[in-house]
């Protein structure tokens, strides 16, 4: 069990060169990508982890298994040595990994805001293309592929969970969410509420009752035009001016235990606009206010 009311922390980024979830080998060059365009400079004191994290030889669904349990440690191994982990992807399919890790490290689940324009909440039994970049959502709260849900770890408890910025998925994956009991703030409610609203209401959510909280960040919660290096792209999401200052310090903040980002695939980057706007994001979350 760790504390998380200990400031200063160092931040370790985790490197996680997969790009198992999804179909497009673009993203498992995403880590190298960002270490190579300045991120140790958006971070002051930023350690790189090393070796990067590397999926294994066999069946997609065994070979992420493996490498989500192989994550889950490292992150675990992370908090406990003090550090805040920074997970950098690779696809969304290794959050699989990451929030169990968390988790273990707590001694209990972690509240968790999902960005993301889609809702990653299929099984096996729902998803219309099999790819488990789709499934890490429904996995974390315990629903799905056994390899996924089998990380060891505990179970996101869902009425921490909430999701930021959905506007692609298929009727399966709101209806199980919402069975579950986990707050969606589609790209609708953020237009007439505004997002300074919505995300203030989803800290509420994760960290209700002083629980460590978390950030999963999947760059194609923005719109494409801003950061167009991603595998699935969505047009209207969100504008990183206005996400940018709502960032600012929360990796700074005691409550804050992890961070995770995902999904950039440097070979869809149109003049390294997607990476300038991701190491904007990382800076502001470590920014001194």
């Amino acid at each position: 069990m760790i504390r998380t009311d200990r400031l200063p922390r160092p931040v370790r980024a985790i490197p996680v060169a997969s790009a198992l979830g999804g179909t497009d080998p673009g993203v498992a060059r995403g880590p190298a990508a960002l270490l190579s365009a300045g991120c140790l400079d958006a971070c002051p004191g930023l350690v790189w982890d090393v070796p990067p994290l590397l999926p294994q030889a066999g069946p997609r669904l065994q070979s992420l298994g493996k490498l989500c349990r192989s994550l889950a440690r490292r992150v675990e191994r992370t908090m406990t040595s003090g550090a805040l982990p920074l997970v950098i992807g690779g696809d969304h399919a290794i959050a699989a990994g990451t929030w169990r890790g968390v988790g273990r490290a707590l001694g209990a689940p972690p509240g968790l805001i999902w960005l993301d324009a889609h809702l990653d909440a299929h099984t096996p039994a729902s998803t219309p293309s099999g790819n488990p970049h789709g499934m890490p959502l429904a996995a974390l709260l315990g629903q799905g592929a056994p390899e996924l849900t089998g990380v060891p770890g505990p179970a996101l408890d869902p009425a921490h969970v909430c999701v930021i910025g959905a506007r692609s998925f298929e009727a399966s994956e709101p209806a199980l969410l919402d069975h579950l009991g986990v707050r969606v703030f589609n790209m609708a409610e953020i237009g007439r509420r505004g997002l300074g609203l919505v995300f203030a209401e989803a800290l509420a959510i994760a960290g209700a009752g002083g629980r460590a909280f978390g950030l999963s960040i999947d760059v194609d919660v923005l719109n494409p035009d801003e950061a167009p290096g991603v595998e699935t792209p969505v047009r209207g999401g969100l504008a990183a001016a206005d996400l940018l200052p709502l960032f600012a310090g929360l990796g700074r903040l005691a409550g804050c235990c992890a961070i995770e980002l995902v999904e950039y695939d440097p070979g869809r980057d149109r003049d390294g606009r997607t990476a300038a706007v991701v190491l904007a994001l990382v800076r502001s979350l470590f920014a001194k206010v």
